[in-house]
């Protein structure tokens, strides 16, 4: 009689990974267009809709952590998928805010200024700082864990 350890089965990184992936983007692209249709301003709606995007992102990590867990850095590539969705998504609407105001305004350097002391600064500037001090923790974490995170 031998005794054989248990392995668990690798999980499929695609299926697991690309439907989140789809589903943020779809999800960021609703939001930016909701900012857009109310006036173009960080509002109470923007960073409320945005509450609800990270609560799915929560719910759908808790569902699939058990499997993801099987994935080699797959936590850590979640991590990472959602930071660039979501700060990609408010960087480029404010990016297309900044370039049709410079051509509104007196110049870009107005724009500029306009767009800094708005609150497009906190969803651009401060959200990508510090969700990415925390993101680059996580993937410090993650690679002295050689891409397992038990």
């Amino acid at each position: 009689m031998s005794i054989t350890p248990q392995t668990t089965p690798a999980a499929n990184a695609r299926t697991l990974l690309l439907p989140y992936t789809l589903g943020l983007i779809i999800a960021m692209a609703i939001v930016q267009i909701v900012i857009a249709a109310t006036g173009g301003e960080v509002t109470i709606l923007a960073g409320a809709l945005t509450a609800v995007v990270a609560l799915g992102i929560v719910v759908w990590l808790w569902r699939n952590l058990r499997t993801l867990k099987r994935v080699r850095f797959g936590v850590a590539i979640a991590h990472v998928i959602a930071f660039v969705t979501v700060t990609t998504s408010f960087t480029l609407h404010a990016m297309t805010r900044v370039m049709s105001l410079g051509f509104e305004v007196d110049g870009a350097g107005d724009a500029a200024r306009t767009l800094l002391e708005s609150s497009w600064f906190g969803a651009t500037i401060v959200m990508s700082g510090l969700w990415g001090l925390g993101l680059l923790i996580h993937l410090v974490g993650a690679v002295l864990g050689r891409g397992w995170e038990d």
